[in-house]
């Protein structure tokens, strides 16, 4: 956060130019929710300042940490954080229970925009998920969604050492308790490519591309391989040093189903991911 003191009277955009905020950025922070004069949030451009007011330049400011990746009049990509759910399975709960669908629908209704959810990851999983802001995108975005997605790439950190890259293609079915299982025939049919990027006595941290889009698909995958995600419990992992699940969803590239332009989007693999292989 920094917090800054206007000495004349001036345009926001000048003010925070001669602190060396470039124009762009500038738009992209009052674009976010992320500064404040007087503890009022400035929501557009332009606007003035005089002596003496407090400018608040703060990222987590308004947007409740959305780790907003991308956002233009269709799309608005975020950075979901691990233990967040991404929307609730009820309808009843769904604008009670603290979601990122909540935080989101929040962000953008106060902008007079709507929020359609295109894609889920699991509460225990960080990473990328997309939102439309117009249902028309989102249904067709999702009818044909296994064309229309291009990558899907995760990060994952699992319990002891694979040395070569895999394949994995079988089918998943769903069992009363809600756990997926893999299985030859029945199910859906789940595709999982894994490589390895980083190893050692202990851990695997694998470069994971999905093909298919099953419940719990890589969790699933990679138990019954005999090399759990770390943090992983329900899949049976014993070991959860660092309190969470070790899986990002870092990459995703889809063609817009308008325009048919390519759009990739990506995020920074959590710092944590390499604490068990440095302190190892």
């Amino acid at each position: 956060m920094r917090r800054l003191i206007v000495k004349k009277r001036d345009s926001l955009v000048n003010f925070l130019k001669g602190e060396g905020i470039g124009k762009n950025k500038i738009k992209t922070l009052v674009k976010l929710g992320n500064v404040s004069v007087n503890d009022f949030v400035v929501d557009k451009l332009p606007y003035y300042v005089g002596e003496g007011d407090i400018v608040i330049i703060d990222k987590k400011h308004i947007n409740h940490e959305l780790g907003i990746i991308y956002e233009d009049s269709n799309y608005l990509v975020v950075n979901k954080e691990n233990g967040l759910l991404t929307i609730s399975t009820s309808s009843k709960n769904r604008l009670e229970e603290d979601t990122l669908y909540k935080r989101v629908r929040g962000y953008l209704n106060k902008k007079g925009e709507f929020a359609f959810i295109v894609n889920r990851i699991d509460k225990e999983t960080s990473g990328l998920v997309i939102f439309v802001k117009n249902e028309k995108l989102k249904n067709m975005l999702q009818k044909d969604w296994n064309n229309i997605v291009k990558k899907r790439g995760y990060i994952a950190v699992v319990s002891g050492v694979i040395n070569k890259s895999g394949r994995i293609d079988n089918y998943l079915y769903e069992d009363k308790m809600t756990f997926s299982h893999s299985t030859k025939k029945g199910g859906k049919r789940a595709i999982t490519n894994y490589k390895p990027i980083k190893i050692n006595d202990k851990y695997t941290m694998l470069d994971i591309n999905i093909e298919t889009g099953r419940k719990n698909q890589i969790r699933v995958h990679m138990s019954e391989m005999g090399y759990p995600i770390v943090g992983d419990k329900k899949y049976h992992s014993k070991d959860n040093k660092l309190k969470r699940l070790m899986l990002h969803h870092y990459s995703i590239s889809l063609i817009d189903p308008i325009s048919h332009k390519l759009f990739e989007f990506s995020s920074d693999i959590p710092k944590e991911f390499d604490e068990l292989f440095h302190n190892n």
